[in-house]
């Protein structure tokens, strides 16, 4: 039997060791604002990504050959090729662009010189001045911040820069640790976020459960705060890095 578009996404963020959630939040990198739930259905075939969707996760999941790895079609560079051998030829091509007489080079049209590439401009985001509180919460003061400049790792959806208070989402965030955060208004269960409730701003990861949602600590010596409808929660956006 054939496999479908569905299966063999599933068979390569397996793969890829990814969840649903991270290949969910790898396509906000492209612009592509979809949930863990659209990727579900994606792979059970219930829906269908579009054509910029579909070529933003074969650029996520590695695929190099669309026509082989989803419909089997021997046509291409790899034609003839199994598994094994499709590796050993991206090796080749990876020590081939080592050697810079294989190399492409970009020419100038009149004089046919090799273009240096123009270093690209530093991408400035907001930093804001009040700490946002892994522990016990502070305001966010949105009328004060320095601009600063943005680390080659940081993922292009981010939109302003937070500095953590507290140790509560140790290891993965440490006290004092530059956040670089996604503005939106909703967070999947298990996405860290940040998060204005009852006059205080946490950056901490939501969760549920027992009909109940809370904001948790990765650090096991901080309990849930579990959240009460009545002082209401707000989403501020979702941390990337």
């Amino acid at each position: 039997m054939k496999a479908t578009i569905g299966k063999t996404l599933a068979e390569l963020r397996k793969a890829g060791k990814l969840l649903q959630k991270d290949v969910a939040a790898r396509l906000s990198d492209y612009g592509i604002e979809v949930s863990s739930k659209t990727i579900f259905n994606w792979e059970k075939g219930l829906a269908q990504p579009n054509a910029n969707q579909f070529l933003a996760l074969c650029g996520i999941l590695g695929v190099d050959d669309v026509l082989w790895q989803f419909s089997g079609v021997q046509r291409g560079p790899y034609a003839g090729l199994n598994g094994a051998g499709r590796q050993k030829a991206r090796e080749l091509i990876d020590l081939l662009l080592l050697i810079d007489d294989y190399k492409a080079a970009r020419l100038n049209d009149s004089a046919h010189d090799v273009l240096e590439e123009e270093p690209a401009a530093p991408r400035l985001l907001p930093l804001y001045d009040m700490p946002v509180s892994a522990g016990t919460g502070n305001f966010i003061d949105e009328s004060s911040y320095d601009m600063i400049t943005a680390p080659s790792y940081v993922p292009g959806a981010a939109e302003f820069a937070l500095r953590v208070s507290g140790d509560s989402m140790e290891p993965m965030i440490k006290d004092g640790q530059i956040i670089w955060v996604k503005k939106q208004g909703t967070l999947d269960c298990g996405e860290i976020g940040i998060f204005a409730y009852y006059d205080d701003v946490y950056c901490k990861e939501l969760a549920a459960g027992d009909g109940k949602v809370c904001l948790r600590s990765l650090n096991p010596e901080y309990g849930d705060i579990e959240v009460n409808e009545d002082f209401g929660l707000h989403v501020i956006g979702r941390v990337l890095a």
